[in-house]
């Protein structure tokens, strides 16, 4: 998912100068879970923009509906069309792809406004339910494979697709951080622990960043959305929930 953090309210508040009707939409997706675009922060942001004096419009989108996936937010759109047609500004609490997919909506809506993120998306991060770390670069060459499913791009400061490199610490500590450990320290005690040291040996040649050369097109099959939703909730009650 997508790490990110809201922006500092006063920077929020200076884009939205001389703004006076606010559209303000959430994500259900990566912004719910990381407490930067959910129903409640949506709701938290609307009393503080009002007490600014602006005319907020609420647009907040259900835990797991994304703002990114065009057929989810696509129909919160058209739902609130008439808001977005009167306002001055769309204040999107969603990482820049959930802001710029919903900008194409409006587009190809004929409904061109000014759009500006609340929040700063920062990078691919996994884990949770409390602590998050990045661990994957989307660099479209995946090496983990032979590196013990450990991404040294990511894990290394110096993302050496080779390693250890000279300055690892005595201790198996990153020079660069002493309170880290060394990816390439990691990547052999696991290859170790699985019976693959040998592939500590194996030379990883130059990365091809062409394929991360941006933006990206992938064209796939859509989803049916009412089977896969059908599915979900079969789920949900599986657990109990």
């Amino acid at each position: 998912m997508m790490g990110q953090d809201q922006k500092p309210l006063e920077e929020i508040l200076d884009s939205l100068e001389g703004k006076e009707k606010i559209v303000l939409m959430g994500c259900g997706g990566c912004s719910t879970i990381f407490h930067t675009g959910g129903v409640e922060e949506v709701g938290e942001m609307a009393e503080i923009l009002t007490g600014e004096g602006k005319k907020v419009k609420k647009v907040p989108l259900p835990f797991a509906v994304f703002a990114c996936y065009k057929p989810f937010s696509s129909m919160f759109v058209e739902e609130h069309k008439k808001d977005f047609e009167d306002c001055d500004a769309v204040l999107m609490m969603s990482c820049g792809d959930g802001l710029q997919t919903v900008r194409e909506i409006l587009d190809e809506m004929g409904i061109v406004k000014p759009f500006y993120p609340a929040v700063n998306a920062m990078g691919v991060s996994g884990g949770g339910p409390d602590k998050f770390i990045e661990k994957c670069r989307a660099c479209g060459e995946c090496i983990v494979g032979r590196t013990a499913g450990i991404c040294p791009l990511t894990e290394c400061p110096k993302g050496l697709l080779n390693g250890p490199c000279g300055g690892t610490r005595p201790d198996g500590k990153c020079e660069v951080d002493p309170d880290k450990d060394c990816a390439w320290y990691l990547i052999y005690k696991r290859l170790k622990e699985i019976g693959e040291l040998e592939k500590i040996m194996e030379f990883n040649g130059p990365h091809d960043w062409s394929k991360s050369v941006t933006p990206r097109t992938f064209e796939r099959e859509p989803l049916d959305l009412h089977k896969h939703l059908s599915r979900t909730k079969e789920v949900i009650e599986s657990l109990g929930i």
